[in-house]
């Protein structure tokens, strides 16, 4: 199957571009803008009554639903991506996801160095995983565990550090999602960078790596839950191929605050080949 563009793909592209022209008219104010960011970051979405009280007008609403961009049924708002295939993309862009382009990804810095992570890293993963407590928007938890914790999480094959001379700057692991051996392959990313380190381009060769030894080791679905403000960890899993699946609305407390999260994931081109090339023909 093709990635490339030809004169005959952009001419049978033509009603794919009036989609994106019709659902961007419709987001012709903030107020709509900011209705749609508001109802996508909603598993179930909104009521009218939340829609009003917010800001936006029957106007707003009427024309958003008329552009296909939302559904409204008994009175609740909700995104219609399953009916308009461009509605993810633009919801993707409204929550950031879409800040780096895919490709990207292969331009990596060469003064990185990434290994498999040994005992004597241990305490350089958990201070860089207390500066990710700290930041506020990386994880749920408000107290650094103990490395054993991490070590009986973490598969044993599938953790790795990333130095800048010498020095630990980051960390990336995948965990299992289950102990049922049909859900094997299907794992829980985590990609932690040092404050120090942040810019550099650590995450992104962390997670590169990450991924081709998934992908070989026939790891077939790679997800991760990111919190909506963490538009820098967004992007990054964007840029590596990542797509959203859902938002899970008020999903856990952090400092007593309920807090949604973002769940994307990335399927191994590798281990669906044959059924995309099947679904091309």
């Amino acid at each position: 199957m093709s990635t490339g563009f030809s004169p005959e793909q952009n001419a049978r592209s033509t009603p794919a571009s009036a989609e994106f022209a019709s659902a961007f008219a419709a987001l012709a104010t903030p107020e709509r803008v900011e209705l749609l960011h508001t109802i996508s970051l909603s598993s179930s979405g909104i009521s009218h009554r939340q829609a009003i009280s917010n800001g936006a007008t029957d106007e707003d609403i009427q024309a958003l639903a008329v552009s296909g961009l939302i559904g409204v049924r008994d009175e609740i708002l909700t995104v219609r991506t399953e009916a308009l295939p461009s509605t993810q993309l633009i919801v993707d862009i409204l929550l950031g996801l879409s800040a780096i382009p895919t490709a990207s990804l292969t331009t990596v810095n060469p003064s990185i160095v990434v290994r498999k992570l040994t005992a004597d890293d241990w305490d350089a993963v958990l201070r860089i995983y207390g500066e990710g407590i700290e930041a506020g928007n990386a994880t749920f938890d408000t107290a650094v565990p103990e490395a054993s914790v991490f070590d009986h999480r973490w598969h044993p094959e599938h953790r790795w550090v990333a130095q800048i001379g010498g020095q630990v700057c980051g960390w990336a692991s995948v965990s299992p999602t289950s102990v049922r051996d049909f859900f094997s392959g299907v794992v829980e990313v985590s990609v932690y960078v040092g404050r120090e380190a942040l810019g550099r381009g650590v995450g992104k060769v962390l997670l590169k790596h990450l991924i081709e030894h998934a992908d070989a080791a026939g790891l077939w679905t790679l997800q991760s839950s990111i919190f909506p403000d963490n538009t820098a960890s967004l992007a990054l899993h964007r840029s590596a191929g990542f797509r959203t699946v859902g938002v899970r609305e008020k999903v856990a407390r952090l400092h007593g605050v309920w807090r949604d999260t973002i769940i994307v994931e990335r399927r191994s081109p590798t281990h669906f080949q044959g059924d995309y090339e099947r679904a091309s023909r």
